[in-house]
């Protein structure tokens, strides 16, 4: 067998059995998270799949829990114990997209082919349970800091139906490329996000964003 043949083999599985094995990694992840203590009740009230705009695909679920936070920040200790003060207890996160994602080796490739001139939408939807109602309707007032990113602008949009708005936009070279409508309630002891995300701007109808969100509103005590 020559060499380049081999190098061609070699190639070919690492294409097709690096987003295989990502899957599989992912999957057993994913069952063991969502089988945490609080979880499947959050997930019960999560969106259906025929309530999703047409075309977004699921992208992930997964339990998120204060340590998870923690150990993504700079001071994990400091964050921790910011979370445990608020009373924090569990929170569950699932998202949608369009495209499709087949896993992030894949979905590179994609983007610098088939995918580069592409609109791009996004629907993540987190619910997060508090020791009280109290917990979460503080919570709902002092979200956690904003990423320091000179290029994103975050401002208030108001409330409307009991959903309190907040608009995320990216600019390059003074132009929005990418927009957010981040909408957020309290349920009782349950604080509600959900984003709708598309790149760029305006691929993802606000009403529909908010549609989403009052569907899972409903559906909380």
């Amino acid at each position: 067998m020559s060499t380049a043949l081999l190098v061609g083999i070699l190639i070919l599985l690492l294409v097709v059995g690096v987003p295989i094995l990502q899957m599989i990694i992912r999957a057993v992840q994913r069952r063991r998270s969502l089988a945490t203590e609080g979880v499947p009740a959050l997930r019960a009230v999560g969106l259906r799949r025929e309530e999703l705009p047409s075309g977004l695909a699921p992208q992930g679920a997964e339990a998120v829990s204060s340590e998870a936070i923690a150990l993504a920040d700079e001071n994990p200790q400091a964050t921790l114990n910011q979370l445990d003060d608020s009373g924090r207890v569990i929170g569950y996160r699932e998202s949608f997209r369009d495209p499709r994602s087949w896993g992030e080796f894949v979905d590179w490739l994609l983007a610098q082919t088939l995918h580069r001139n592409r609109v791009h939408r996004r629907v993540e939807l987190e619910l997060t349970r508090y020791e009280s109602a109290e917990h979460a309707a503080e919570a709902l007032a002092n979200p956690l800091s904003d990423p320091q990113d000179e290029g994103v602008q975050v401002e208030d949009a108001g409330e409307r139906g009991g959903l309190l708005a907040r608009e995320w936009t990216r600019t390059e070279n003074g132009d929005i490329v990418q927009r957010m409508l981040e909408l957020r309630w309290a349920s009782g002891d349950v604080l509600g996000v959900l984003r709708g995300d598309s790149e760029p701007s305006g691929a993802l109808e606000d009403d529909e964003v908010r549609r989403l969100a009052a569907l899972v509103k409903a559906r909380l005590p």
